[in-house]
């Protein structure tokens, strides 16, 4: 893909793309720079995949283009990159005093941000590590991830986001020249764990795996003391001369003296009881037609909670995974529509 696509033009846009043009115009440039697009006029935004850019379009007839949002490392300021810098750099590169800048901590609109004081408490590490530093003069917004720019934003002077959570400040200057600063910024701070979420899941996880480990002890134990009855076996299959039957058919009494009968499997009893002998078999006092036989009641517990237990530990591992990547693509992604 040629340089001149990735150079920016302040307050203009980036290659050919251009703040302010009609959709139509900016696909059919794209189009012609030889660069997929797959548009849905629908649709207020469209990315484009071979740059990772997303445009964001105004809802006006016709609709007209209103922000830029790079992420792609190969985009150029000037001749210098910028995906990856320091902020305090780039500002200082720009020439730009922090009077004129405005922090935006979330992607939210204008009008709908209070003005009576109460919006949340906003630290710098918060700034650092989810934040946009817009200057409004030239369009221009540094997405920061922690404690790197990680997408560029393009508007129009205009149109550029006026108020936020306050300027660029000296302490901000100072957190960003720190080398250790995306190690830094994922530490706890203050005695706070970094990851409060985690703490709390991981109470739970054993929470659930005591519970768990209490209802087995005491379902073994009730079938341990469940009444011992003796069933006749009705039929067999594959009947004789197969030597290895798979299944047992066998009839017994309930304490009530209520007649019941139930397949077995191979693996419920110890030996290959033939048609007209006596096997063991036990049943809870509430489910008389559920019985077991000797080879499966003294291990049930364990047949029955183990897969719990490991679809419990299955949940907390894909909660642990996918959190922090939802965490990372909410701050990476900006959107100060």
């Amino acid at each position: 893909m040629k340089p001149e696509l990735w150079t920016i033009e302040l307050a203009q846009g980036v290659g050919v793309i251009r703040l302010g043009d009609a959709r139509q115009e900016v696909v059919r440039k794209l189009r012609e720079a030889r660069i997929d697009v797959e548009d849905d006029e629908e649709d207020r935004f469209l990315y484009v995949r071979e740059m990772d850019t997303e445009l964001t379009f105004k809802t006006t007839s016709p609709q007209t283009l209103l922000e830029i949002v790079v992420e792609d490392e190969r985009v150029r300021l000037g001749p210098l990159p910028v995906i990856g810098e320091r902020l305090h750099k780039v500002v200082d590169l720009l020439k730009v005093a922090d009077a004129e800048t405005v922090w935006r901590a979330e992607a939210d609109d204008d009008d709908q941000r209070p003005t009576d004081g109460n919006r949340p408490l906003v630290t710098d590490e918060i700034l650092l590590d989810g934040g946009t530093l817009w200057i409004p003069s030239l369009g221009l917004g540094l997405g920061m991830v922690r404690g790197e720019i990680c997408t560029v934003c393009l508007r129009q002077p205009g149109e550029s986001p006026r108020r936020g959570d306050g300027e660029l400040t000296l302490s901000q200057r100072e957190l960003s020249a720190r080398k250790d600063l995306p190690t830094y910024l994922v530490r706890p701070r203050g005695g706070a764990p970094a990851s409060w979420w985690q703490t709390v899941l991981t109470f739970a996880l054993f929470g659930a795996f005591g519970l768990l480990v209490w209802q087995a002890i005491d379902y073994q134990r009730r079938w341990n003391a469940a009444p011992v009855v003796q069933g006749d076996v009705m039929d067999v299959q594959p009947p004789p001369p197969d030597p290895f039957p798979t299944e047992y058919t066998i009839a017994y009494r309930d304490q009530a003296g209520t007649a019941h009968q139930v397949v077995l499997k191979r693996a419920d009893v110890y030996l290959a009881p033939k048609v007209g002998e006596n096997v063991e078999i036990r049943f809870l006092p509430e489910s008389p037609d559920q019985p077991l036989g000797p080879a499966r009641y003294r291990d049930i517990a364990v047949e029955k909670y183990v897969p719990i237990a490991i679809g419990i530990l299955a949940i907390y591992l894909v909660i642990l995974i996918i959190v922090p990547i939802a965490q990372w693509l909410l701050r990476g992604k900006r959107h100060a529509a």
